[in-house]
């Protein structure tokens, strides 16, 4: 059972892309969002609308409190910890799908993504790890080779008091330290699936199927 009160989602219908509020997720149920209480599909085909901040479509959930708001925390607030169970269905036409990140409030672009990567027949996870807010990239600091679309895999992403960041992809990974012009930012978890391709027909886009989500603050 994944627990929705904690989430909002962002779907790729209307201009902009919609946000559908946390008190409405428990029962939401469309072709983008397919929760039947054990597994949610995520959806965003390549001619999925988008956010006014993206070219991109993307059906993802941010992280909110259960009344709603939006929530954000800093690096040394506690622990903050986000774990998923996934796999990835499909992909489009580029290769490309995000399925989780961290992001910063009022920043123009994510602390780290968790990119599905598919090249030449094989699937590969990166962790992409913008090292200062204004770098214009984000290079794959860690890499898990050889992840075959629909297989199970998990992963963990924290990070602590003392801005050390962690993330573990089936219980291996790699550890930095959050360099300090990320301090005065607010960062706040996504997961779903984020589709970077916007050309193709209706029926190209990303799929990833979650088993697993849980977000904790401690």
């Amino acid at each position: 059972m994944i627990d929705l009160t904690v989430w909002n989602i962002t779907l790729p219908v209307q201009t902009p892309a919609q946000v559908v509020a946390t008190k409405a997720m428990p029962a939401l149920k469309n072709k983008y969002f397919d929760n039947n209480g054990q597994r949610i599909v995520f959806w965003a085909p390549v001619t999925g609308s988008h956010t006014g901040k993206s070219e991109y479509p993307r059906s993802e959930l941010r992280e909110t409190s259960k009344d709603g708001k939006l929530r954000n925390w800093r690096y040394n607030s506690g622990i903050n910890t986000l774990k998923g169970t996934l796999a990835v269905n499909q992909v489009p036409s580029e290769g490309r799908v995000v399925v989780a990140q961290i992001h910063a409030k009022d920043a123009p672009t994510p602390l780290l993504k968790l990119v599905y990567r598919y090249a030449k027949g094989t699937g590969n996870i990166d962790v992409e790890y913008r090292v200062k807010p204004k770098d214009k990239k984000s290079p794959a600091i860690y890499t898990v080779p050889n992840v075959p679309l629909n297989k199970a895999f998990s992963y963990s992403l924290q990070m602590d008091k003392q801005g050390k960041l962690s993330v573990l992809i089936n219980n291996v990974g790699k550890q930095v330290k959050l360099d300090s012009s990320w301090y005065g930012y607010d960062f706040y978890f996504k997961a779903g699936v984020y589709t970077l391709d916007n050309k193709g027909y209706s029926n190209e886009g990303g799929k990833v199927t979650y088993t697993r989500l849980d977000v904790s603050h401690k």
